[in-house]
């Protein structure tokens, strides 16, 4: 497993870039095929292997078009509600007594 926490930014960014490409490859894709399929430019799918910083619409429709865009709940697990939110949130509920 590999520290994340002792790379530069500039790292992270071209190990995931590698990663992306190893993708690529594996399923098969040119960058030009994995282009026409997410909507991007060519050049962005390059410059992102090339561990080039890109926007986050451009990342997720790449992700979507790997079919990796699900693997989001590993990088960010969905929250669940905190029991303390859960019970603040009860306390606030009023109720509105008939008037006789």
């Amino acid at each position: 497993m590999k520290d994340w926490h002792s790379l530069s930014d500039t790292e992270v960014l071209s190990e995931f870039g590698t990663r992306i490409r190893l993708t690529r490859i594996n399923k098969n894709l040119t960058q030009q095929m994995l282009a026409e399929r997410s909507g991007l430019n060519r050049s962005t799918i390059r410059d992102l292997e090339n561990g080039h910083s890109v926007n986050l619409l451009s990342l997720m429709q790449l992700l979507r078009s790997l079919e990796l865009l699900e693997r989001l709940d590993l990088l960010l697990p969905g929250s669940s509600q905190s029991p303390v939110l859960a019970k603040l949130q009860n306390e606030r509920k009023r109720v509105k007594l008939s008037k006789k």
